[in-house]
């Protein structure tokens, strides 16, 4: 048929002939999960020993707080602010230690996680309405 451009036969079957594509590791992997230099570090919101931190961002870095001020939170902690509440929220709201103590979940969340056993005992959910 004239005018119309040849089609290419392609392999057959989900994801035949197709190269994997390479991605770099993200960013965000290389900032936030660290270990503690010497010995055990303390996490800033739930005051715990760990051996590993995470850097969080007190404004969040989608809000304009990429290099403003951060705090070295345990991942359990760092997870359950992230699924309690959205970027905004972060950023107006709770954008310190002492104010994310003081809210009411986050109150209720560190009395609880401070008796659990170990940092890697702890599961987060992310929450069916980010506030």
């Amino acid at each position: 048929m004239a005018g119309r451009p040849a089609r290419l036969a392609l392999p057959a079957g989900p994801g035949a002939g197709l190269a994997p594509v390479a991605r770099p590791a993200g960013r965000r992997r290389v900032l936030e999960d660290l270990p503690a230099a010497n010995g055990p570090a303390q996490c800033e919101l739930c005051e715990r020993q760990v051996d590993r931190y995470t850097v969080h961002h007190l404004v969040p870095r989608a809000k304009g707080g990429n290099h403003g001020p951060k705090a070295r939170l345990c991942p359990a902690c760092h997870r359950q602010l992230h699924a309690l509440f959205s970027e905004i929220t972060l950023a107006r709201e709770l954008n310190s230690i002492p104010r994310l103590r003081a809210n009411g979940q986050i109150s209720l969340y560190l009395q609880w996680v401070r008796k659990q056993k170990g940092a890697a005992s702890v599961r987060v959910r992310r929450a069916n309405h980010r506030q």
